[in-house]
């Protein structure tokens, strides 16, 4: 019991550090959340052409809008900076004085992100519901039976963010530019996520090649889920396929971790 105490302690303590920097720096945030508006922007868009033209892919505008509204929001949940923290203190040393600490660097920045969720919560709904309040409000459907697997999915794509970010900011152990490599990931994101359009709306066999890939794993799963886009069947298929790439994103963090803090401190950091 005392392990399991002093474990909640120190959770209770790196969750009050990460709230206060995101109080702290919630200009910053602002700043941040303001950046992943482009949900918001591909909304105007595609609602614009299915209110000219009628639906598109069985998308509506009113779909549209309970789409890239709610991508816009999984974005804020499912968020993470790790990258370009873990690059920094890698390349800068400070990672010294993190290895010193009674908690595993990694764990320290997975609390300082989730800590600064509810911040980023609260610079973001506001923001969602004059969207929808202009669009004249929002119809989800679907089947409640499947309601349950939302938190599962959206903890998938924060873990999963999380890892990817993680495993590309341990190559720092190597090059002191890391994150530089997670911009090509960030583009294929963009592209293939569902974050510009909903995936189900790509040409031809596309579609089902990019709907098993991390990237609709990460956004476009949980948004469809979200806004009831998935039958109970489609829903447990992506579930499995989203924990799937969940596992390998935090074996590859794992296995980057163990043998880049051999090369850390084999140069006496």
């Amino acid at each position: 019991m005392s392990g399991l105490r002093r474990g909640l302690a120190l959770a209770g303590a790196l969750g009050r550090l990460g709230i206060a920097e995101a109080v702290a720096y919630r200009a910053s945030l602002l700043v941040w959340i303001l950046t992943t508006t482009f949900p918001l922007v591909s909304l105007a868009l595609w609602a614009g052409i299915a209110r000219a033209g009628g639906p598109i892919g069985g998308y509506g505008e009113r779909d549209f809008v309970a789409y890239f509204v709610a991508a816009f929001i999984v974005r804020q949940v499912t968020a993470s900076w790790v990258v370009w923290d873990l690059e920094r203190s890698i390349r800068l040393g400070e990672l010294s004085v993190l290895l010193l600490r009674p908690v595993h660097p990694l764990l320290h920045h997975l609390m300082l992100n989730l800590a600064a969720l509810p911040v980023r919560l609260v610079l973001a709904l506001p923001l969602a519901i004059v969207v929808l309040v202009a669009a004249g409000g929002l119809e989800v459907a679907g089947d409640p039976a499947i309601w349950p697997i939302i938190p599962l999915a959206l903890a998938g794509g924060f873990i999963l963010a999380f890892s990817v970010q993680a495993a590309v900011g341990c190559l720092a152990f190597w090059w002191n530019r890391s994150a530089t490599l997670y911009e090509i990931w960030i583009g294929l994101f963009m592209v293939l996520s569902g974050y510009a359009v909903p995936t189900s709306l790509l040409p031809g066999g596309l579609a089902e090649v990019v709907r098993v890939l991390p990237f609709h794993a990460a956004l476009g799963f949980p948004v469809e889920l979200v806004v009831g886009r998935l039958t109970a069947a489609e829903a447990l298929e992506f579930l499995a396929i989203q924990w799937a790439w969940v596992a390998l994103a935090a074996l590859a963090c794992k296995l980057a971790w163990s043998r880049g803090i051999r090369v850390y401190g084999a140069y006496g950091a």
